[in-house]
């Protein structure tokens, strides 16, 4: 069968050019033609967008650092927006640097210069540097650290991780993208896992209390972070990292995740900050008449969420993670244990995505967009593991003091939420009794799950008897 035809004039037209602009040069210290560095820069952008001007440009992005060619020769052969996006990613054009400032100076000002670049400019950035970063993982794999002394930066190894962690987090606005995701995990594979970087709670005001974190609105309005407490392990905000950056790749709405951070005692993650937005929570809490059509909205969501296939190789496994739970546990005897785990393995499988944490907290709006929050327990697995934690928040503390500290609504809003959500995910007609007694021993393993982190709560026990252990 012939291929489908498609225009590549402009593609054509640049790459033909970019082989005459690198004609009979080197990639520096790898023995084969530099054109190879520039064409899979343009493979990659291919992987995030068929435009033909940002594949073109990738194409020439190096001719006005490394050739006699020049801007105008640039708008003259390609027009102004082609000549605009190679001067964009061209360090040549870095302002207020010099050769004679030092290597950090001049590759941070760079990195400035990406960050505060167009969205199409960090496309065609991410094709060069994820080209530069698999070459740099090849080299590592056959040197190991001999590698740094192949280049100027005089710090060796360490200046080269500054710089490259700080290429990603000022070109995270592609985290929902494959290539930033392989340019991430070769980071890793390089240098290990990110470690947070210190920032000044100056520069925050606080915007949320949560059960185990504290959100943070910077000053430029353009970023929020999420600080754990102090009793929480590390690997909680390095998950919520990571599977906030998986969960970008599978179309999932959520705010843009940027780095690990620490103000010294505390570890977070800092994210995009949306701005108007509130949670639906909060949401109803102002508006409790709206109550109704807010739970139907999330409820929709949820049927979203739960209709995406959640690759297993990827996210861990919501039957592996409550195992883990009961394992951990030090409520519960060896025979006790051995049923609940039998409890969990009969459950119904599934590979759907789960957010984990799923309540009206964890979703909010702006502008008519919504986006899902706080990430870090997102798994696979059957839905009703998440409407157990549904369930646990809205019916399994029958608190007014712990309904308003996390959800600024009554216990009894908070119970009408539920069957809101109940009659919208599973239709007008259900009975609301089924749903309880289905759901209910799902809520009765987060009870085991909440109770690792503090004490079981005494009414928390006969609900795990009467449905786990029965």
């Amino acid at each position: 069968m012939a291929n489908k035809f498609i225009d590549s004039t402009l593609l054509d037209k640049a790459i033909c050019f970019a082989v005459q602009a690198h004609h009979n040069t080197e990639r520096r210290g790898k023995g084969f033609p530099y054109i190879v560095h520039p064409l899979e820069a343009v493979a990659i952008v291919a992987t995030i967008t068929p435009d033909q001007e940002l594949l073109a440009a990738a194409a020439l992005h190096d001719v006005l650092e490394d050739t006699d060619i020049t801007l105008e020769d640039l708008r003259r052969e390609f027009g102004e927006r082609v000549a605009g996006l190679v001067e964009q990613e061209s360090d040549k054009f870095v302002e207020g640097v010099s050769e004679e400032d030092s290597w950090r100076t001049r590759k941070q000002a760079a990195i400035d210069r990406i960050a505060a670049s167009s969205y199409e400019a960090k496309i065609v950035a991410l094709g060069d540097k994820l080209s530069n970063m698999r070459a740099i993982a090849r080299d590592y794999d056959e040197l190991g650290d001999k590698l740094w002394a192949r280049f100027h930066a005089p710090g060796g190894r360490a200046d080269h991780e500054w710089h490259y962690r700080g290429l990603a987090k000022s070109l995270c606005s592609l985290a929902g993208t494959s290539a930033f995701k392989e340019f991430t995990t070769l980071l890793t594979h390089v240098f290990g896992k990110p470690k947070p970087e210190p920032i000044d709670l100056a520069d925050y005001e606080v915007s949320g209390d949560g059960y185990t974190a504290i959100s943070y609105n910077h000053k430029d309005g353009k970023r929020m972070m999420k600080l754990y407490a102090e009793y929480m392990p590390i690997s909680v905000p390095e998950n919520e990292l990571a599977m906030s950056w998986a969960i970008m790749d599978l179309g999932i709405k959520i705010p843009a995740a940027y780095r690990l951070v620490t103000d010294g005692k505390r570890v977070g993650v800092e994210f995009e900050r949306i701005l108007n937005k509130r949670s639906f929570a909060r949401a109803i809490s102002q508006e409790p008449d709206q109550l109704e059509a807010y739970v139907r909205d999330f409820a929709q969501e949820c049927l979203k969420l739960h209709a995406t296939p959640c690759p297993t190789d990827v996210f861990p496994s919501v039957k592996a993670h409550f195992h883990a739970a009961i394992d951990a546990s030090k409520d519960f005897d060896a025979d006790q244990k051995k049923k609940l785990h039998a409890w969990v393995e009969a459950a119904p499988d599934a590979t759907t995505c789960l957010h984990g944490d799923m309540h009206i907290g964890n979703i909010i709006r702006a502008d008519g967009q919504d986006y899902w929050i706080d990430l870090a327990d997102f798994r696979y697995g059957h839905p009703y593991f998440d409407m157990g934690m549904l369930y646990f928040v809205c019916i399994s503390n029958p608190s007014d003091a712990i309904a308003q500290r996390l959800f600024h609504l009554s216990h009894a809003q908070m119970v009408r939420v539920w069957e809101v959500f109940v009659r919208a995910y599973f239709g007008p007609d259900v009975a609301l009794e089924d749903v309880y007694r289905l759901i209910e021993p799902y809520a009765a393993l987060y009870m085991i799950h909440f109770s690792n982190r503090e004490s079981m709560l005494p009414h928390w026990r006969p609900v795990i008897e009467n449905t786990l252990l029965k």
